[in-house]
């Protein structure tokens, strides 16, 4: 039977059109879900919270689709990681003061993986961090479903859980052409001005700014930094500061009312102002169900409004809960239909490509 089951999932894998929506049973199929886990989620490095976790924890306990890890304080501050199952094989790595894990075999290069990303995540001093709020948001949804979500902003306009909160700090022309990453929708012609202009006055101030597109299929990375709307200094609900000390490079040369936004894998992103990074940890539990926990990171000594730092994100994040368990039984339904994707959903046909292309190399890899 599973033989049977798995040349009707390859057959399917080589007859999805990445440029359309994907079919009803990538979304549903049990079987789809645990071969997807096995071909990406377990041979991607992902992180799974912030190191400052361990300075009043001595474990961290992380669900897998089969079993669990635990990552434990050792001498020296020092930590290990072990598994439920002694057939999956644990790697670790942290990298300032993210915990990073990956459960493959042959894991891809640390180095290489995390090479592209330093500049942007290295400013941000996560290091003399600490988790200032963290929370878990249950998505009646399949991974699949959650991470097309995070990548196309075409769901910000209109309807009842449109992201008005969001667009009302990004503001419209940064949601149309930056809104789901680099590259992942239509052109702004003002904002790519004011982007030139920023970026020219910030580099003279001896601080970061860049642009990272991924060029290696093993990976599915974004890295940007852009400017905040003018008289917007952070993400929070009317713009201005929630944390009585800036992080990392900013709290030595200077606010640059920036915006760093980083996409590790379809299981983490970070985004980041001059005073908090969130990090997101999309952790996939089954076909219809992932959770999505967002670490609110400040600096260690920051005074912080919790309730004015985490508004923004915590109602987009719930909006989104509610958006895609509505798609999640539209999908599910005898009426659903793929469509073709539009201009503001590029990134949804980079993800499928990478998606399609590590499920196929798995299944071969099995034969």
């Amino acid at each position: 039977k599973r033989i049977m089951i798995t040349e009707k999932i390859k057959s399917l894998i080589q007859s999805q059109d990445p440029y359309q929506g994907m079919d009803q049973l990538f979304f549903t199929n049990s079987e789809i879900f645990h071969a997807s886990y096995d071909a990406i989620f377990k041979k991607q490095w992902v992180f799974l919270t912030h190191y400052s976790y361990f300075n009043q924890n001595d474990v961290f306990t992380y669900n897998l689709n089969k079993g669990f890890i635990e990552i434990k304080k050792i001498n020296d501050n020092q930590l290990s990681i072990t598994s439920s199952d002694p057939d999956v094989h644990c790697h670790l790595r942290i990298y300032e003061s993210l915990v990073f894990i990956n459960l493959s075999n042959s894991p891809y290069s640390f180095e290489e993986f995390i090479k592209p990303l330093e500049p942007y995540i290295k400013m941000h001093g996560l290091n003399d961090g600490k988790i200032a709020f963290q929370k878990d948001f249950i998505f009646n949804a399949s991974h699949l479903a959650t991470i097309h979500n995070f990548k196309e902003c075409a769901h910000c306009w209109g309807g009842e859980f449109t992201h008005k909160d969001y667009l009302s700090v990004h503001g419209e022309e940064y949601c149309n052409s930056y809104g789901a990453g680099v590259g992942s929708g239509i052109e702004a012609p003002k904002l790519t001005k004011r982007i030139k202009e920023w970026t020219e006055e910030t580099l003279k101030r001896g601080l970061f700014v860049g642009e990272f597109s991924e060029n290696d299929p093993k990976y599915f990375r974004i890295a940007e930094r852009t400017p905040l709307p003018e008289g917007i200094a952070s993400e929070t609900m009317d713009g201005s500061y929630s944390c009585s000390t800036l992080m990392g490079d900013f709290k030595k040369i200077g606010a640059d009312n920036g915006y760093t936004a980083i996409g590790f894998s379809p299981f983490n992103s970070f985004v980041a102002n001059n005073e908090f990074v969130i990090l997101f940890l999309f952790s996939p539990i089954s076909q219809n169900k992932t959770v999505v926990t967002q670490y609110w990171v400040t600096h260690k000594d920051a005074e912080v409004d919790v309730d004015k730092m985490i508004f923004l994100w915590n109602q987009t994040s719930t909006e989104d809960s509610q958006l895609c368990e509505m798609n999640q039984k539209g999908i599910e339904s005898r009426s659903y239909r793929p469509g073709q994707y539009g201009d503001l959903e590029t990134s949804l046909v980079q993800y499928q490509k990478f998606y399609l292309n590590h499920l196929q190399t798995h299944l071969n890899d099995l034969v």
